[in-house]
């Protein structure tokens, strides 16, 4: 069993199951009911059977997993109650087991999509707007990297199946593929450039899109100050930070941005 914190509802998401029903994935069964336990972390606890749960979740949060966009992509409109951004959730769904994660993914998120859609009644609607944005660049003429970064070298198959079979939980410190984030901290290994953005944008202020050129997959560690931090004159920004440490440099520019505007929910029946 493998527990994982709000900050990682994603990874939740990726290790559930899903059976077809009239084309559409979903679960074999599911339950939604409101949170009983107000003051509880929220989290979630994934079983190689196949059941998930998810406990004491705000349906933006989930929004923002399972419709795959950044935090300021997602926009609510004048309509939306303002609960859908306040009250928690505990949802249960239960397939059968999975063989492969990363190949399942986009049946995945499309099975979570679909359960929230049809419960809380969702209407929704794509658009773009051009905004403020910045840009992701290689800071360096000769476009080489950083002493922080690298092209990686690591077996991430290898190695996310040793870790499943030992049975740990995972945790930022796990041996495993991907891009943790802690305070001041961005740390990975076999991460694509798509993922680091993700993880710039809140801590940048604004959206951020890759300009880089780079492709393949690389092992990171950025360590900066966040701009909250009760010292900002210990360590450096984060625009210093990833200029010095990866070798790339944040620009700022305009960029038409996609946005996926939420115009109503209501609230579910439990069940």
């Amino acid at each position: 069993m493998a527990r994982v914190t709000g900050a990682m509802v994603a990874v939740v998401l990726l290790s559930a199951t899903l059976a077809g029903q009239q084309g559409a994935p979903t679960f074999e069964v599911a339950s939604i009911r409101p949170s009983g336990n107000t003051n509880a972390e929220d989290h979630s606890e994934v079983q190689p059977s196949g059941q998930f749960l998810v406990t004491n979740t705000r349906l933006a949060d989930l929004l923002r997993v399972v419709f795959d966009v950044q935090p300021h992509e997602l926009v609510f409109g004048e309509r939306l109650p303002s609960w859908v951004d306040s009250e928690r959730w505990d949802i249960i769904g239960k397939g059968p087991p999975i063989s492969d994660e990363v190949a399942q993914r986009p049946l995945l998120l499309a099975m979570m999509r679909n359960l929230l859609i049809e419960r809380f009644k969702l209407v929704t609607r794509r658009e773009v707007r051009d905004g403020p944005a910045y840009a992701l660049v290689v800071a360096r003429a000769d476009r080489g990297l950083g002493p922080q970064m690298r092209p990686s070298t690591a077996d991430c198959a290898a190695l996310a199946a040793a870790f499943k079979a030992s049975g740990a939980r995972r945790t930022p410190d796990s041996p495993v593929c991907g891009l943790s984030r802690l305070r001041g901290r961005f740390r990975g290994t076999g991460v694509r450039l798509t993922e680091l953005v993700r993880l710039l944008a809140p801590a940048a202020g604004r959206p951020v899109v890759d300009a880089t050129g780079l492709t393949g997959a690389f092992d990171l560690d950025l360590t900066f100050t966040p701009v909250d931090a009760p010292d900002p004159a210990v360590g450096g920004s984060l625009f210093t930070a990833i200029q010095e440490q990866l070798g790339l440099r944040l620009e700022p520019r305009q960029a038409p941005m996609n946005r996926l505007v939420i115009e109503s929910a209501e609230r579910p029946t439990p069940d």
